[in-house]
């Protein structure tokens, strides 16, 4: 119920409908999985539309409510998809596949080794990232929603991944650099940072100057970091639709600095593809769904 509410809370605060919609699709998988139905996860809701109506003031009930009612009516759509982020079609398939299942396995030596037999193949670090790196963390997230591997088993993978990618750091550092300066991070509380890490790693294979700060960075001491790198463009990550409200005040923070009047800010991660105009409501330059995207767009945006 908490859950529920904070997702309600995000969605009224950046007037998105198709986010709490998107949320009550997430859920109902989630639990459905779980042999919990989905007519719980309904009760629950309609529970939750009387408590509004009987706690808050009415000039905050009417547009709360009509993000619940719409809620439940897509709940009235029982037709569910099988959520899967590997495609057959994708050039390294076969490859994502067995990575994938190594690690499910516990094998990051043997997964490790595979990343590295393809690098010295010639397979380009870019299309390792994008084909193996993140359709298999997308991938992790969704056997982890539908109920087929453990929170453990999440966070081994990620942690196996991360381990893996920085072993290929000699190679990608070791490019030219140009005068583009980017910084980036993941918003104040949040944890998920390997999209970020990806992100970032391509900026650097560009020849992009980076300076990633990681996970969970403090608005301030962002904000310091930003200005004393003199960058041109700031990425942020969110990963949870719980902490878009987080990202939202730190741009407007970053708008009020004179130092930083020239700065571009794009944001990105799974709520940014559920909404696709969802920057503009935070005040974001930018958005990208991709790191080929992001590159693209950056050079842009600092060009104009």
């Amino acid at each position: 119920t908490i859950y529920h509410l904070d997702y309600l809370e995000q969605a009224a605060r950046v007037d998105s409908q198709e986010l709490f919609n998107n949320y009550l699709g997430w859920a109902r998988t989630m639990l459905q999985e779980r042999d919990i139905p989905t007519s719980d996860l309904v009760d629950n809701i309609v529970i939750l539309r009387e408590a509004i109506k009987k706690t808050l003031p009415d000039a905050e009930t009417s547009s709360l409510l009509e993000y619940v009612n719409e809620g439940l009516s897509s709940l009235q759509n029982t037709e569910t998809e099988d959520i899967s982020f590997l495609d057959k079609n994708d050039p390294l398939f076969d490859e994502a596949r067995e990575y994938l299942d190594l690690l499910l396995s516990g094998k990051r030596k043997e997964a490790a080794q595979l990343i590295e037999k393809l690098v010295n193949g010639g397979t380009p670090i870019k299309d390792i990232y994008e084909h193996i790196f993140q359709k298999t963390q997308y991938e992790v997230g969704a056997l982890w929603q539908k109920n087929q591997i453990t929170i453990a088993h999440e966070h081994y993978c990620t942690a196996a991944t991360q381990l893996i990618m920085s072993q290929l750091y000699p190679q990608i550092f070791s490019m030219e650099k140009s005068d583009k300066r980017m910084v980036a991070c993941s918003v104040a509380d949040e944890l998920h940072e390997i999209g970020i890490r990806m992100v970032t790693d391509f900026f650097e294979m560009e020849g992009w100057d980076t300076h990633y700060l990681g996970a969970n960075m403090p608005d301030s001491h962002l904000t310091e970091s930003v200005k004393e790198k003199n960058a041109d463009v700031l990425a942020i990550s969110v990963t949870l639709p719980l902490h878009i409200s987080r990202a939202k005040n730190l741009i407007q923070k970053l708008r009020e600095e004179d130092e930083l009047k020239n700065l571009k800010i794009m944001v990105g991660g799974y709520p940014f593809k559920v909404v696709p105009d969802l920057w503009k409501k935070i005040g974001a330059d930018a958005s990208a769904g991709s790191a080929y995207d992001a590159i693209e767009i950056a050079n842009r945006l600092i060009e104009n």
